[in-house]
Order: C-alpha cells, then sequence, then structure tokens
C-alpha cells in the first residue's frame, strides 16, 4: 500500500540485529561535552608529561592512553573508567609485556601470552582496561627491541598519572559528572539502613552475581537507571501533576517573621512546617518544628520545654546569642530545599517525600513563585484516592 512503509532489506535487519549496537541515543549538547573533555583533557595530560622530571624518553605520550581518553571522558562513570581499571588495567599489561618481550624470544608467542596473562589479572584483580590489551603489545615489542625496561615502566607510570589528573581535573568540572564514581559507605553492624523501597543496590548486585557476566555499567547507575524508569512509568498511568495537586499553604512566612509568632502560627493551623517566601512571592525555605528542635540542645539542668521558650523569646537590644527570625533557621532553597515546578508529575513529588526528611514540598512556578504546597499526608491521601478508583473501575469491567 502506498500509505505504509516498506519493510527494511535483510541487510539493513542484519545489521541493526547484529553489527549495530543498541545504545541510548545521546543529546547533542552530552556529545560536544564528552567532545570538548576529550580536547581539554588531552591538553592537560600532555602538559603533565612535559613537565614530569624524568628523561624526554620517558615523557613521550603512549598510544593506548588514546583509547583511555575516550573512556574517560565520554563514560567517566563507567567501571572500567574508575581510577583502579585505569592504573591497575594499564600497569599490569606492561609488566605482563615486558616480562614476556624479555623471556620468550618469538614475537607472536610473546604477544599472545602477554594480552592473555593480562586479561586474566585484570579480571582476577578487578581492574578490567580494554586499553591494556593494547599496553600489553607495546610493551612486549618494547622489550622484543631491546629498549630499557625501565624506561618503559617510567613512561608508562608517568602517562597513566597525567591522564588521571586529566580526567579528575576536567570530569569534575563538567555538569553532571563526578570522577571518580566513589561507592556508598557499607552501613556498620547496628547501623540502621535508610529505608528503601522498589529495587536497591544488593539486589542489583545479587542479579549481576547471578548473570555472571561483565556488565559495562556500575550498579550506582542501574540504581538510578531504575529509580528514573520507574518514576515515568509511574507517571505515564498516572498523569496528574503537581500543580493539579497542590494545595494553598494557609499562611505564609517570611525571612523576618520573629520566631515567637512563627510557633503561634504553625500552632494556630496545626502546620508541622510552613514554606516561607519573600515580598515578591519567591520561595526562599521552609520553616519545620523541627527546625526549632535542631536549635534546642537537650542538657541534663534544663527541661527541653525551658529552652524552647527562651528559644522563642525575643531578646531586648541590638545584639543576640540566639536565632530571633525564621531566616536563621529555616532550610534554605538554596541549602538543599527539594521543591518541584507545577508541571512536574507527582512520581517525583512522591519520591522526594519519601526519600527525604522533608514534610512539606513547594510547588513553584517558572519564576519561582510559591502556588501550593503538598505534605505527606496529602500526597498518601492522593495516591490511596488512585489506587481505589483504579481497583473500582477494574472491578466493574
Amino acid at each position: 500500500m502506498d500509505g505504509q512503509r516498506s519493510p527494511p532489506a535483510p541487510l539493513t535487519r542484519f545489521a541493526r540485529r547484529y553489527l549495530i549496537a543498541d545504545a541510548a541515543p545521546l543529546s547533542r549538547a552530552e556529545r560536544l561535552r564528552s567532545a570538548l573533555a576529550a580536547l581539554i583533557g588531552l591538553l592537560i595530560y600532555e602538559a603533565v608529561l612535559f613537565v614530569a622530571p624524568v628523561a624526554p624518553e620517558a615523557r613521550r605520550a603512549l598510544a593506548p592512553l588514546g583509547a583511555t581518553a575516550v573512556i574517560l571522558f565520554t563514560l567517566p562513570h563507567s567501571p572500567l573508567a574508575q581510577p583502579w581499571s585505569v592504573a591497575g588495567g594499564l600497569l599490569l599489561p606492561a609488566l605482563t609485556g615486558l616480562a614476556c618481550g624479555t623471556w620468550i624470544s618469538s614475537p607472536f608467542l610473546a604477544a599472545a601470552v602477554a594480552v592473555g596473562l593480562s586479561v586474566g589479572m585484570m579480571g582476577w584483580l578487578r581492574c578490567i582496561h580494554p586499553p591494556g590489551g593494547a599496553m600489553a603489545l607495546v610493551m612486549t615489542a618494547h622489550a622484543l627491541q631491546g629498549q630499557d625496561v625501565g624506561t618503559g615502566l617510567a613512561a608508562v607510570g608517568w602517562n597513566v598519572l597525567a591522564m588521571l589528573i586529566a580526567a579528575t581535573a576536567v570530569n569534575n568540572a563538567l555538569p553532571g559528572r563526578r570522577y571518580p564514581l566513589c561507592s556508598p559507605p557499607v552501613p556498620q553492624p547496628g547501623q540502621p539502613r535508610p529505608p528503601t523501597s522498589g529495587i536497591s543496590q544488593p539486589d542489583l548486585a545479587a542479579a549481576l552475581q547471578e548473570m555472571d557476566t561483565y556488565l559495562d555499567v556500575s550498579e550506582d547507575d542501574l540504581t538510578e537507571v531504575f529509580g528514573r524508569a520507574a518514576r515515568h512509568a509511574f507517571h505515564r498511568h498516572v498523569l496528574l501533576t503537581c500543580g493539579a495537586i497542590a494545595r494553598p499553604a494557609p499562611v505564609s512566612l517570611s525571612f523576618a517573621t520573629d520566631l515567637n509568632e512563627a510557633w503561634r502560627l504553625m500552632r494556630v493551623h496545626r502546620a508541622d512546617a510552613l514554606p516561607v517566601v519573600d515580598r515578591t512571592g519567591r520561595l526562599e525555605g521552609v520553616l519545620s518544628l523541627e527546625d526549632f528542635l535542631r536549635h534546642v540542645e537537650p542538657a541534663e539542668t534544663t527541661r527541653v520545654g525551658d529552652k524552647v521558650r527562651r528559644l522563642l523569646r525575643p531578646t531586648p537590644g541590638p545584639s543576640s546569642d540566639k536565632p530571633e527570625v525564621v531566616g536563621q533557621i529555616m532550610q534554605a532553597a538554596r541549602h538543599g530545599l527539594r521543591m518541584v515546578r507545577e508541571s512536574d508529575g507527582i512520581a517525583l513529588a512522591a519520591e522526594i517525600l519519601s526519600s527525604t526528611g522533608q514534610t512539606l514540598l513547594p510547588v513553584v512556578d517558572g519564576q519561582g513563585r510559591l502556588t501550593g504546597v503538598i505534605s505527606r499526608p496529602h500526597m498518601t491521601a492522593v495516591l490511596f484516592r488512585h489506587e481505589a478508583l483504579a481497583y473500582v473501575r477494574n472491578d466493574r469491567l
């Protein structure tokens, strides 16, 4: 039919299935960011080699480091790009190649043994780095040609150090990147674990162990990908925005509101937290009961109630040794307070309220002005109503 697209040719189907990697498309900004990172990173790498206090022969750039640069500046969060993978995955093959080139006279056998041993050691020591295979071949040829072993090792060491310096400097200067990608701290025995929902990092680690194959993605990235996918799936099924469910704040505070007045308003409106806005209505922060308690240190000789009353009592005179206004104890918007836009899906609001200590989530417009708030009880009620309606609809069907 004229209006239908013809099926792809057999060669095209073969290429898409077996030859072309099914990788996620990158934005134009990310491609430009990677190219710029590689350009600046290589300049820093060459500058470090230029000033290295070694002989000129040990300051030369080695070809395998070009492949390392592609990994470090394109895939900085990959397990292949982490410092131990880079250092161990280049130094160990270099040593192996030098040893094989020195003790095995046949070039073909020496090269094969060097690469095979390098792959085995990198896997055993958990420092897989693909350019290590090229480094093994380069150092094998270096030894077979009778060149100085010490100079070769010095060149590898300085190349690795220069590249790691460049990767650390460039990747941490670019938004959305961090290098090295540190693993989360292991909870100590008896230490309470943070509450988790759905698939957690131990679940992914167990799944990877069952697969028993190498995946070029870290457990942290897998956890983040799953969380984002779950949020998008939730938003697809629950077509509600934060602006649609937000409620007007019972009252708003200002930066200069007295603590005693703020406490009174919270009691009158039975609120655990209240938003703080400026004269134009832009969000400045949120004041919660926890903010008051954070400035009341318990003592054996003084009751907590007495300390709270002292905190709320205005101090006469121009100076004070304690906070006096809301702006001095609130959680500021520029210091880690989470907020959502009116157009954001409620999946994001539910994630923030369930994974952080916030009890009140401000909703703002495109100019940062407060348009409403979402509390934990309100979010629970919204989700309950949605599930109840979905159950009723399915039951009727």
